[in-house]
């Protein structure tokens, strides 16, 4: 087996030794069957969110006596592929949260991350309320969703309004995270705002797939902030320090592309099976015996472990980033995994549409009901694919063979 792709001489498993050597695979396969129906009725995924929070999911990096399991960044993202097999949905909402668990545990000496990491640990999960200052501007960047917070003197707080557009995963999540200009000093805070009165989320995202990540519009009306909850920001980074910081948000969402691939060739075998009647035109009475169709089904099963492999080569090299911090190495580790985490979504956003659409073909016309909800997979891939188009990452590519061009520091490359 490999070291990370939940293949074996059967071909893939929905769910990893790993996953059920943690108690995992009763809620994964729970997740995977009830996925189709929950595609087709729109139902948030609130209950099943809750029990893998209940399980610890949103804490497995944490040490075992701060309420997590202590497991690697590898093996968090075995799980997450697993979960993203189950249903791509939900492993994608919690991107954000574990993206800043692992920025705390980098950081966890300063105050603000180590609340982070108390919150992960009493097993609640955290947004985030950043927000585009002009989403129709080119090269728009993040800016602060409570752009002020103002002293309540009456009530001891601080009090803050904003809206967080393409929230996704807020809908589930128990607290938030941001930065603001508090009132009283006029400096730049970091905050921690827990969910409670004055925060709601609209279930208004339009997007063709991934549509229940809760990731429509989270609106704070005079949200209350106690002083407690503000922090120092993040002293800059020193000038030997790499300035990739956002690998993990790439290599996550490519982990979830294959984990969507992988359902595919499960969905595939079972398709086969049930189908009843070959074409007339067809070679053997039973679909399942038709010589084309078992060769298509090999394809699929080929095309997606190659797909898990090349995300294994990415997942490994951010491995290498964690594993390199505070050494000489860190530079060199960090800019190989961002390219890793390049090439790999330049080539599983080619190859893994082709295979969700050879789903339809081995199908024909008994999967083209909405019923078994069998579309998804082709549309959850490309909304995931949207996320950092691929074609800037193929020119960066390229220009770095030819000029040694270096990638992007921003938060969305």
């Amino acid at each position: 087996m490999s070291e990370l792709t939940n293949l074996s001489s059967a071909g893939p498993a929905l769910v990893s030794p790993l996953s059920a050597s943690l108690g995992f695979a009763q809620i994964i396969d729970d997740i995977a069957t009830s996925a189709a129906e929950r595609e087709r009725d729109h139902r948030l995924p609130r209950e099943e969110i809750a029990s893998l929070k209940a399980l610890g999911f949103g804490a497995l990096r944490l040490p075992v006596d701060a309420g997590g399991r202590g497991v690697s960044l590898r093996e968090l993202l075995v799980i997450a592929r697993d979960v993203a097999a189950a249903d791509s949905n939900i492993a994608h909402a919690f991107r954000n949260h574990l993206w800043q668990v692992e920025a705390a545990l980098r950081r966890r000496e300063h105050p603000f991350h180590a609340r982070v990491l108390e919150l992960a640990g009493q097993k609640k999960t955290i947004g985030l309320s950043f927000v585009d200052s002009d989403v129709t501007a080119a090269g728009a960047r993040p800016t602060k969703v409570l752009s002020r917070l103002e002293w309540d003197a009456s009530r001891d707080v601080y009090v803050g309004s904003g809206d967080k557009v393409y929230a996704t995963g807020n809908l589930y999540n128990d607290a938030f995270i941001g930065l603001a200009v508090e009132s009283r000093a006029g400096r730049t805070v970091q905050y921690v705002l827990d969910r409670g009165e004055g925060v709601s989320d609209d279930d208004d995202w339009q997007g063709f797939g991934q549509r229940l990540t809760g990731s429509g519009t989270a609106r704070f009306r005079d949200v209350t902030v106690p002083a407690a909850h503000l922090y120092p920001t993040d002293p800059p980074k020193s000038d030997e320090a790499a300035p990739w910081g956002y690998t993990f948000h790439q290599v996550y969402l490519t982990n979830c592309i294959a984990g969507i691939v992988r359902r595919v060739a499960l969905d595939a075998v079972d398709v086969l099976r049930a189908r009843g009647r070959n074409f007339y035109h067809g070679e053997a009475a039973h679909p399942a015996d038709e010589p084309a169709l078992q060769s298509l089904l090999g394809r699929i099963r080929a095309y997606a472990a190659s797909v898990e492999a090349t995300a294994d080569r990415a997942v490994v090299a951010l491995q290498r980033v964690w594993d390199a911090q505070g050494t000489r190495d860190e530079y060199e580790t960090t800019l190989a995994a961002t390219f890793a985490a390049s090439e790999a979504k330049v080539v599983i956003d080619d190859l893994a549409p082709q295979i969700a659409s050879w789903l339809i073909d081995l199908g024909s016309g008994s999967v083209v009901s909405r019923i078994g909800a069998l579309d998804r997979h082709w549309r959850n891939i490309k909304v995931i694919a949207s996320h950092n188009p691929r074609l800037y990452k193929e020119r960066l590519l390229g220009q770095n063979l030819l000029t040694g061009q270096l990638p992007p520091t921003g938060a969305f490359f």
